[in-house]
């Protein structure tokens, strides 16, 4: 009778070995999941948008200009001034940068934050009469525009002329606006309602000071046309935007 019980004993013994043995050779074995493929597939991730190449320049601008940026070069911001032009804390101040060849505006302070106010990258030199050029590509910003004839110091007290545009999805209006700004107020000369620009693919602005003759252009058509009689004097040229980040630019040129 004990041996009886004892080979119960090594029976119940051993196919629990077996059982546990069975167990840990299932778990090291791949499942049917892995074999066929994981049971939940997430849908790619969609690629990022593709930026394509700017607008060419004409052939008669690109003769004789008189200051020309391409940005392919890490120091293409050499001799630019970067001006915030409401006022901030210097540590809210807004960046922009240089990278794959072009001028970004990247937003705000330490933290890279995105922030409504206006600033400018003026390039260097000062011009009376001449015609600034700039491909811009909108990403998600929405306001682009140009400067010229700026002087001051301090960005919310300066003085010069700006051509002002707005993305179409934006409810603002109007949309395209050429002003004077003196002393850090801005009174428009001349502005149209819209529709307002497309944002992310390259469009092309001008703004040709003369005297006191401003004309605007938008992909080669005349956009905006006002004259000054008590036009400003000689001063700095650059671009504008604001500090949300997301607005990309492109051949900046100065000509005749």
């Amino acid at each position: 009778m004990q041996q009886r019980q004892l080979s119960l004993l090594r029976l119940s013994l051993t196919m629990i070995l077996v059982a546990i043995v069975g167990r840990i050779w299932l778990s090291l074995r791949p499942g049917q999941a892995e074999e066929g493929g994981p049971l939940l597939q997430y849908p790619p991730e969609p690629p990022a948008p593709t930026i394509g190449p700017n607008p060419t320049v004409p052939a008669g601008l690109a003769s004789g200009p008189r200051f020309v940026a391409d940005f392919t070069a890490a120091d293409s911001l050499n001799g630019w001034q970067i001006v915030d032009l409401d006022f901030i804390m210097p540590e809210d101040r807004a960046n922009w940068i240089v990278a794959d060849g072009r001028l970004q505006q990247y937003f705000a302070g330490e933290f890279n934050d995105s922030r409504p106010f206006q600033t400018v990258a003026l390039a260097p030199g000062e011009y009376t009469d001449a015609m600034v050029r700039v491909s811009f590509y909108d990403a998600f910003n929405g306001v682009a525009g140009l400067v010229a004839r700026y002087q001051g110091e301090v960005g919310y007290e300066a003085s010069y002329y700006r051509l002002r545009l707005l993305k179409h999805e934006y409810e603002a209006t109007p949309k395209y606006v050429l002003e004077k700004v003196v002393d850090g107020v801005a009174t428009p000369l001349a502005t149209l309602e819209g529709p307002g620009f497309a944002p992310r693919q390259w469009h092309v602005i001008e703004l040709d000071v003369r005297g006191g003759a401003l004309v605007a252009r938008l992909n080669g058509k005349v956009l905006l046309q006002a004259t000054d009689s008590q036009p400003l004097p000689a001063g700095r040229v650059g671009v504008y935007s604001r500090a949300l980040g997301g607005m990309l630019f492109d051949d900046f040129l100065v000509t005749p």
